[in-house]
């Protein structure tokens, strides 16, 4: 669900991209403190008004920034910051493209402010689902099939958007020449969970909330922290395996990924915590299953609802004695009537109740009391 490399010269076009050097340089009202997980933004205040710097905002990017300027009003900018995107404060009509982004807005207690998302199917929170059907949100599309008449005709103040694949450069290319302020997002490059969920602070910049980001962020952050320190003691780790293959090739999540750390960090040894890469890494069927005979735990089998499923993947699958003793978990406990999963909107903004599941599942001594929130066992 996401978009990828951004030439130079089509970003210059729409005046989002700066190289390096080319933004407004850090003074003493610099926050470099501002995110203690999160790497992918950085925030310097200026008193009347505030630079937002997103960082490699797409896989593999390197050395490119967008700055954008968030103030009240253009006429108290200075001129060295005029030819950088201005994002007028507080923002009231939002476009989101990610489940993600609704998830921040919506923890922020600004679900009014949507507008348009991208895919409402997907969408689980039961407030957003009913402005929905409503017609108080309107769905502008995806990819290549985004509606950019219906997203003018919505005169947004600000629409989120995040890149994977090249083509997302035509489309910042174009929402920029109708007038659509465009804001890029990388949160679901962060290799730590707390790191994701820190784009809280960012999402709230736009809406003039940030003592109430911070709040929230630091008890997730408490809680997720006392929670790890709980599993952190443990001596035998399940060994674990997660995700499903597709179309033959298994994209499995990168050792160094948000998975591996969420694994990691509720006691559990992920099966492929010797891989550096913090994106996922496509391995055939044969790769994974030959380390696959030694799991203990499966976890995040894709679209699977029951052990049968996994089998009707590949038989070989039905022998594995992770199956056969019916240690597979999938995230997929809440499940919208439309087929959106709470896991990928609200569980991104809690990634301390993630990590309070997996330890139930790795360890289910240690969480006496825990109910599962996003997670339920295969049956």
């Amino acid at each position: 669900m996401r978009l990828a490399l951004f030439m130079l010269a089509a970003a210059m076009m729409v005046g989002c991209l700066n190289k390096p050097g080319h933004a407004p340089g850090p003074d003493q009202n610099s926050t470099d403190a501002y995110t203690s997980y999160a790497s992918g933004f950085r925030v310097t205040d200026h008193g009347t008004y505030k630079l937002v710097t997103v960082l490699n905002p797409w896989q593999y990017s390197r050395d490119v920034t967008y700055t954008y300027v968030l103030a009240a009003g253009e006429e108290i900018l200075p001129d060295s910051v005029k030819h950088l995107p201005w994002i007028r404060t507080p923002v009231k009509r939002v476009v989101a493209l990610s489940t993600t982004h609704v998830a921040m807005i919506d923890q922020l207690d600004r679900a009014s402010s949507i507008i348009g998302l991208s895919g409402s199917k997907f969408i689980y929170s039961p407030e957003i689902r009913e402005m929905i059907s409503s017609g108080m949100v309107g769905d502008v599309g995806y990819g290549q099939g985004l509606d950019y008449e219906t997203i003018v005709r919505m005169d947004p103040d600000v629409l989120f958007i995040y890149g994977v694949e090249g083509n997302v450069v035509a489309t910042l290319e174009k929402l920029t020449e109708l007038g659509i302020p465009v804001v890029f997002c990388g949160e679901y490059l962060e290799p730590h969970p707390l790191g994701k969920a820190e784009w809280i602070k960012f999402f709230s910049l736009f809406f003039d909330l940030e003592e109430k980001a911070d709040s929230f962020f630091h008890q997730i952050d408490s809680s997720y922290n006392h929670l790890a320190n709980i599993a952190s003691g443990v001596e035998e780790k399940p060994e674990v395996l997660t995700g499903l293959p597709w179309k033959d090739t298994w994209y499995m999540a990168g050792g160094k990924s948000f998975a591996a750390r969420l694994i990691e960090d509720a006691g559990g040894d992920f099966l492929w915590s010797d891989n550096n890469s913090t994106q996922a890494i496509p391995l055939d069927l044969e790769s994974v299953y030959l380390r696959a005979v030694n799991a203990g735990v499966w976890i995040n089998p894709g679209a699977a609802t029951s052990l049968d499923d996994i089998g009707r993947l590949d038989e070989r699958f039905s022998d594995l004695r992770v199956v056969q003793n019916g240690q597979v978990y999938n995230n997929n406990m809440r499940i919208s009537t439309v087929g959106g999963n709470d896991y990928w909107e609200s569980g991104t903004v809690r990634p301390d109740l993630v990590l309070a599941d997996l330890i139930s599942v790795f360890h289910p001594d240690l969480l006496a009391d825990h109910r599962f929130v996003y997670y339920r066992q295969l049956k």
